[in-house]
């Protein structure tokens, strides 16, 4: 399912979440009530300037009403470098345009191999996005297996996430210690 797929689920949790009628967040778009119901059953989708615009009336981002949360978005309005670097990666790896296997050979410079692809050169977090890609294999191969797999996903980013924004920290920390000096 995308994203788009969920815009309706999204306006109907926030209205509800702000105990607002269907009728109210429409007088606050300027539109009719039908229409929010149609957005929110998901028989129509909003275009950019109406989920602009009840994102507008609900307060919120138009990625919270686009993705659910801020922290599924691809670019969040939180300072979280971690996050950002992991929904890039999780974009890259579910439009299939990276992934890892164990037993790829490397060479200098890069080359292409029939079977592999082009190899990246990572410069920063290599251990966590293997991980975080190794991780994303392991659950598509698995995903009908969980009892929830869409918080089991959101387990892995997070846990991913959090591990790149401790590495920041410590390269920052070691900055400050340097230049000190």
């Amino acid at each position: 399912m995308s994203y788009e797929e969920h815009i309706g689920e999204n306006i109907k949790n926030v209205r509800k979440d702000q105990s607002l009628s269907q009728q109210q967040l429409a007088d606050r778009c300027g539109m009719s009530n039908t229409m929010i119901s149609e957005y929110e059953r998901g028989n129509k989708i909003p275009n950019l300037v109406t989920t602009a615009k009840i994102a507008s009336a609900l307060k919120v981002s138009i990625d919270r009403l686009y993705y659910g949360d801020e922290n599924n978005a691809f670019i969040t309005t939180v300072d979280d470098d971690g996050r950002k670097i992991v929904n890039a990666v999780y974009l890259l790896w579910d439009k299939g345009v990276v992934w890892y296997h164990e037993n790829l050979r490397y060479s200098v410079p890069p080359t292409m191999d029939e079977n592999n692809g082009y190899f990246l050169f990572v410069r920063q977090f290599p251990e966590q996005i293997k991980r975080l890609i190794v991780s994303l294999n392991d659950y598509k191969a698995k995903k009908d297996t969980f009892p929830d797999p869409e918080a089991y996903l959101e387990m892995i980013l997070s846990s991913v996430a959090s591990d790149i924004n401790k590495e920041i920290e410590k390269q920052e920390s070691e900055k400050e210690i340097k230049h000190k000096k």
